[in-house]
């Protein structure tokens, strides 16, 4: 998935009780809820594996 700011590749990051999608090249973070109507396949799966994801 990539980032809305600079077009650099989301990675998902566990953080003490919440997850965020983070680019590698800007360090933009963005909660799920921000970009969910985004998330490609790839990405869905990897999220897939959090039983629950809490939105602050």
């Amino acid at each position: 998935m990539q980032c809305k700011k600079c077009d650099g590749e989301l990675t998902v990051q566990r953080q003490c009780r919440r997850i965020r999608l983070k680019c590698q090249k800007c360090q933009q973070e963005y909660q799920i809820h921000e970009v969910a109507a985004e998330l490609d396949a790839a990405t869905e799966k990897l999220l897939e594996q959090y039983t629950c994801i809490i939105y602050d």
